[in-house]
């Protein structure tokens, strides 16, 4: 069984991280989809789990990388080129003056002007993810900004053999020791 964590928003890291050692011990695949890595730094995830990072991802998308070579990729290489020699201090000082005063406020002017396509970009990069990949049994949206993301797997993605969508893997009916109560009237997850 393949189990995919999303955990874009990064809010319930320890949960995720237990979580995913738990499946992994339960002998499932594992694969946890967070934003950026770097945020995860002190979590250490077990042996076995995949980690995939959206914002790489991201990087692969043609407007992103046009921007990127247009305001700073080719910015740099001219100023690699001229600040050879006696001109090495003056370029690399416009080089950085450039990149703060201008590339890095037109970068924040394009995130915004891009926000919505930017979103659909992210959903879809995700749904990509899961259709590339080996099918998925289960969907575990870890937090409130992965839901979005649950929902699109859960709709959209031909190769989900079960459309499981929940918030916690203990939640799900499928881990050795679940938090389910054996009397059927009982509150799932009370703990009175």
């Amino acid at each position: 069984m393949h189990v995919l964590f999303l955990a874009v928003g990064g809010t319930r890291r320890r949960a995720v991280v237990e979580e995913s050692a738990r499946a992994v011990a339960d002998g499932h695949r594992v694969t946890v989809v967070v934003d950026r890595i770097a945020q995860w730094t002190r979590d250490q995830f077990p042996a076995g789990v995949t980690v995939v990072e959206l914002a790489l991802l991201e990087q692969r998308l043609p407007a992103l990388r046009i921007e990127q070579a247009v305001f700073f990729k080719a910015p740099r290489r001219v100023v690699r080129t001229v600040g050879r020699g006696p001109l090495r201090d003056v370029a690399r000082r416009a080089g950085r003056s450039y990149e703060t005063r201008v590339a890095a406020r037109a970068h924040r002017v394009f995130l915004r002007a891009w926000g919505g396509a930017r979103a659909q970009a992210r959903l879809r990069l995700v749904a990509e993810l899961v259709e590339r990949g080996p099918g998925v049994d289960l969907v575990v949206a870890s937090d409130p900004v992965a839901m979005p993301f649950a929902a699109r797997v859960a709709t959209g993605a031909g190769r989900v053999s079960s459309q499981q969508v929940c918030f916690s893997y203990d939640y799900s009916g499928r881990t050795s020791a679940t938090q389910h109560r054996p009397v059927p009237n009982a509150v799932q997850g009370d703990n009175s």
